[in-house]
């Protein structure tokens, strides 16, 4: 296998085409295949083949280097070659995957004209036939969400040639996901393959070929050599499959850029290119970037060598060789906001945004608004900027903000063939009657659905919108599914515009994308087409990226891969990822998996909690390298409260704290950095309040409302508060004590008692220790303040995990186990009536005996000051679920269980309710 390391912008595709089309003074076109990973590349590329040969005929064609001269054998017949290359394979991963499979059809026991499905298609015939099994196996009370673990997993099918759990958890699961699996096949019965299953056909078939020379002769007569672009975001599967081809003496090449694998979250392994650099024939690296101005080149350099030298996990050296610009490139900027300021972030956030927002339209002099893009990590970045960009005037499209199901559009759609369906269902026709197919107000859609008969409303009131609804209707009965939709989506309105022509150009690419899909599946009836669009909601397929009009785009960095503009923002850089738990993780390539509970889970966590930590200097990497020009890095920070220097808090768990102080603190002299203080920045522009039409209020509106009687809501703090309990320390909160600007032990005490509760809640062993360090709490100490509280929370937590198994049960034991679990009890005193609420830090049962617990971080031992909170919490739980629990304090700084009688608890709840009357 050769393997060739490209960098972002440096032509991959095109050095993809010179390589093929050297080939073919070898090779007829036929023999040879192209793989990428879209659609759209895969026709880009041949199309880029067949204008390469037509230069070539015509004589036009400008080699760049050595490589890109075609061979003679080329040159004497480039016209007819032109022509042929359309007939070779040039597809995707699936496509080439497939194709392979239908040259060995009846090998594998296939039918031909096999039909293959999308990976939202594939997921969604799993789903069914797992609430199937699940329901005729009535395991919907014993494992409610046994369908939700059974659809991840077979959404991991692409880590391995077979799944292997490892633990009695994952063995039980095991069961159940091959009984469902085997339901899955039966029910596509040969005749239709979901892309993994492409996949493991096709590991299937090269195996067998390996062991049967016919066979892998038939392959090879038909497959001489296959290019496999963008080679870093192939799964350990798809490569078993290449490595497989490569092994029965199919040439291989390969293309793409370790810095660039991203995709974890899809299966993707960055391994698998290493294995095969390691394994392969390393081609000199494509070291010349065609997209970027000097500066930007300079800086991308100084990026990937810092990384390479500080963070090889991510990426090593031989995977980020130094880069030159091209000859004509011009100088570009690279610039970083540092917004500084002592507000906590979500204060310091509206101050990036119309920074951001101020540094586009200082952009916009030199650039169209669609030259320009905004990457952020996480669409929780978007509200804010969308906000600044509204304020400052700013036309702006976010792509992908939402699946492709739930767009607006794609609703409305469906609502109105609902409303086609059943006119009166009133779900539907509320949505239809409010969109663009009624137009109606809002008072007057409650009147309509108010109505005994909402038709015979419309008739009196809106007799214009009836006259649609009964048109769809006769649509629907004179034709086919789809017919049916782009009728609905082309009939003028009654103003003469159709529903489409009220869209806006990416909208209407997005139902134009919906009405391809329908003709691929060929629905003969509405209900059915109308149930799958129901079940694919909430899956990850994202809209149509933008049309051409003028707006700037903001994308997730994910989303960006691929694409350059002239000027691009990365902005709010510092925001954290939040940390997620998975009922398993796998192992790439072994495909062992453990379930919670499993012994090796921890471990298999371990390793995919590194994996995402070093996939996020590559995601940083494709970010900063979009920028063809000119690159702003932005991101907020809070000053320390005494001297005034950076706290840095930022992408604790990730790619930035250490990074970013070398850019930031360090000035690299490619960087432009700008110190905003925000006690010297204007304060952000506030959007102009939208004009909208009034409609008629309605007069009960107007009436005044007179206060319910309700009771107050209280808690055991509040009342010890108000009882002058001022200089107890509970848990953990310490007084503030002034130390001349030192760390601040009141908030230190807090963040250790909400860490300790938090790791509790959460299971976590030591091994996960060090994940608490990117928890929101801790973003807000200074490097001081947390060293206070990482070497506290490793005591506490220490102590309390020498208390299970001893004073305590294992975790093990407990049938049923409850954290962090609300209360909230009503009762009635002297007249008074309270709410009580609070949160049980623990209950659990081991055997028929139930446990009330809650976790004590105090630094002195005073039991007698919980007696009314657990009192509280234990008839809380004898209300709600009519048993007494064992109430107990785990003191943890002292290693001590205190059990709490029920009799004193008693008369300490009785005692506190007549404490509050006083208060």
């Amino acid at each position: 296998m050769k393997v060739r390391v490209a960098s972002a912008g440096t032509g991959k595709t095109y050095a993809l085409a010179s390589r093929f089309v050297a080939a073919l003074a070898e090779h007829p076109p036929y023999r040879l295949a192209a793989v990428t990973f879209t659609r759209a590349a895969a026709a880009e590329l041949k199309t880029r083949l067949r204008e390469r040969l037509l230069e070539i005929a015509a004589g036009s064609f400008t080699p760049t280097g050595e490589e890109d001269r075609p061979p003679p054998e080329v040159l004497a017949r480039a016209g007819e070659l032109a022509s042929e290359v359309l007939g070779a394979t040039v597809t995707t991963i699936h496509g080439f995957f497939a194709e392979l499979l239908r040259q060995n059809a009846l090998t594998m026991g296939l039918d031909p004209s096999f039909l293959r499905l999308d990976a939202g298609e594939a997921a969604q015939i799993f789903a069914e036939e797992a609430r199937a099994y699940v329901f005729l196996n009535d395991l919907d009370d014993e494992q409610p969400e046994l369908v939700g673990v059974l659809q991840e997993l077979f959404a991991r099918r692409s880590l391995a040639a077979e799944l292997r759990p490892e633990g009695e958890r994952a063995a039980a699961l095991h069961r159940h996901f091959k009984e469902v699996c085997r339901r899955y096949q039966q029910r596509l019965g040969g005749e239709a393959l979901g892309p993994a299953d492409i996949e493991l056909r096709a590991w299937t078939l090269l195996r067998r070929a390996g062991e049967d020379g016919a066979l892998a002769r038939r392959i090879r007569s038909r497959l001489a050599r296959v290019f496999v672009d963008e080679y870093q975001d192939t799964s350990p599967l798809q490569g078993e499959v290449f490595a497989a081809l490569d092994r029965l003496g199919v040439a291989i090449e390969v293309v793409g850029d370790p810095k660039q694998s991203i995709y974890a979250f899809r299966n993707a392994d960055v391994e698998v290119f290493r294995r095969a650099m390691a394994e392969g024939e390393e081609l000199p690296p494509l070291d010349v970037s065609w997209r970027h101005d000097r500066r930007l080149v300079s800086f991308l350099n100084r990026y990937t060598g810092w990384v390479a030298a500080k963070r090889p996990a991510a990426f090593r050296r031989e995977e980020a060789p130094e880069v030159r610009p091209y000859p004509e490139a011009g100088e570009g900027l690279v610039e970083m906001n540092l917004i500084q300021g002592r507000e906590r972030m979500d204060g310091l956030r509206p101050y990036e945004a119309d920074q951001t927002a101020r540094w586009l339209h200082e952009r916009h002099r030199d650039h169209d608004w669609r030259d320009m893009a905004v990457l952020v990590r996480s669409h929780n970045s978007v509200p804010l900027l969308e906000r600044a960009l509204n304020a400052h005037e700013i036309p702006y499209v976010v792509v992908g903000g939402r699946g492709f199901y739930d767009l607006t559009e794609v609703r409305d759609l469906v609502h109105a063939a609902r409303v086609a369906l059943d006119p009166r269902g009133r779900f539907s026709l509320a949505a239809f009657l409010r969109g663009p197919f009624g137009g109606l107000k809002l008072a007057e859609v409650e009147r309509v659905l108010a109505a005994a008969d909402p038709l015979d409303e419309l008739e009196r009131t809106a007799p214009g919108v009836l006259r649609r609804i009964t048109q769809l209707g006769e649509w629907v009965q004179a034709l086919r599914p789809l017919e049916f939709f782009e009728r609905m989506v082309r009939a003028p309105f009654l103003d003469g515009r159709s529903y489409l022509e009220r869209l806006e150009p990416a909208a209407r690419a997005n139902v134009d994308q919906l009405l391809f899909k329908m003709a691929q599946r060929r629905y003969g009836r509405l209900e059915f087409l109308l149930r799958d669009l129901e079940d694919l909601r909430g899956s990850d397929e994202a809209s149509v990226p933008e049309g051409g009009f003028d707006a700037v785009r903001v994308y997730t960095m994910h989303g960006s891969k691929g694409l350059e503009w002239p000027v691009v923002a990365v902005y709010d850089l510092n925001r954290a990822h939040p940390d997620s738990r998975q009922p398993f993780y796998v192992q790439p390539g072994t495909g062992r998996y453990a379930c919670e509970g499993d012994p090796r889970y921890r471990e298999f966590a371990g390793e995919w909690k590194e994996r995402e930590a070093w996939e996020s200097y590559r995601l940083l990497y494709v970010a900063l390298s979009r920028a063809a020009g000119r690159l702003l890095v932005s991101l907020s920070v809070q000053l320390k409260d005494a001297g005034g220097g950076l706290a840095p808090r930022f992408w604790r768990h990730t790619a930035g704290r250490s990074l970013i102080e070398e850019m930031a603190m360090h000035a690299w002299e490619e960087v432009q950095l700008h110190d905003l203080r925000t006690d010297k920045l204007p304060q952000p522009v506030q959007p102009r309040p939208q004009k909208r039409e009034e409609e008629p209020v309605d007069e009960r509106l107007r009436q005044p409302v007179e206060p319910l009687a309700r009771p107050p809501v209280y808690s055991p703090s509040a009342l010890k508060a108000e009882r002058g309990f001022t200089g107890e320390v509970e848990d953990g909160e310490e007084t503030l004590i002034e130390t001349g600007g030192g760390p601040d032990l009141g908030l230190v005490a807090r963040t250790t008692g909400i860490l300790v509760h938090y790791a509790i809640g959460e299971n976590w062993g030591p091994e996960r220790i060090e994940d608490l360090w990117s928890q929101e709490a801790a973003l807000l100490l200074t490097p001081e303040e947390l060293e206070l509280v990482k070497k506290d929370v490793a005591g506490l937590l220490e102590a309390y995990w020498r208390l299970l198994g001893d004073r305590l049960p294992p975790l093990e034991e407990r049938a049923e186990d409850f954290a962090e679990l609300p209360l909230a009890l009503p009762t009635v005193a002297g007249g008074l009536n309270t709410v009580w609420e609070g949160v049980i830090d623990r209950l659990y049962r081991v055997g028929d005996e139930w446990v009330l617990e809650d976790y004590k971080t105090d630094r002195e031992l005073h039991p007698e000051r919980y007696h009314f909170q657990l009192a509280l919490y234990r008839r809380a739980v004898r209300e709600a679920w009519g048993v007494e629990p064992r109430a107990q304090l785990v003191f943890l700084r002292f290693g001590e269980v205190v059990g709490l009688e029920p009799e004193l608890l008693e008369k300490a709840f009785q005692e506190g309710l007549s404490q509050a009357q006083e208060v």
